[in-house]
């Protein structure tokens, strides 16, 4: 892979920066032309790097998948198995929940190999919390990136309903 110059990486970084912000903020229906003028860049530049919206919607939302691989990695290091799988769980949520990209713009990064790190990370998360008894076993990693999107307004609720023994009211 060809290293960019200095200049060109500080643009790519802004332009991923300023791309992010704003796909967070209004979805798929960002315009290269705000994110090009949050970038403080030109439009050009933009679609110098990245030849198409959904080219550049792709590399902000496996920044994001990237993010999540880290977070779920880092919970597989928590002596404790189940608050470690809480802490990615909830942390997924988070982020899903100020990145509208992820959820409008996930399916289009589906068959990259950050995502598939993702699963095997996430798998492994899962697996060892059913190993411990936190999770119900009957539960898949699959299952758990589906609920992600659909939990921000009740983690809590999705979160009894994955572990093995149900919170005591």
């Amino acid at each position: 892979m060809t290293q960019l110059r200095a200049d060109a990486q500080r643009n790519l970084d802004r332009v991923l920066e300023a791309a992010s912000d704003c796909f967070a903020e209004h979805g798929v229906d960002a315009s290269i032309d705000e994110i090009a003028r949050r970038a403080g860049v030109g439009h050009g530049t933009v679609f110098r790097r990245f030849p198409s919206k959904d080219a550049l919607l792709s590399a902000v939302v496996l920044l994001r998948v990237v993010e999540l691989t880290a977070v779920a990695e880092s919970a597989l290091d928590q002596p404790d198995a189940g608050a470690g799988f809480d802490r990615f769980f909830r942390t997924a949520v988070e982020l899903y929940a100020r990145n509208r990209e992820l959820v409008e713009g996930f399916g289009r990064c589906i068959e990259t190999d950050e995502v598939a790190a993702m699963e095997v990370a996430v798998d492994r998360l899962v697996r060892r919390a059913q190993r411990a008894g936190a999770l119900r076993r009957d539960v898949t990693s699959r299952d758990v990136l589906e609920l992600i999107p659909a939990a921000n307004r009740h983690p809590d609720v999705i979160l009894d309903g994955l572990r093995a023994v149900p919170a005591q009211a």
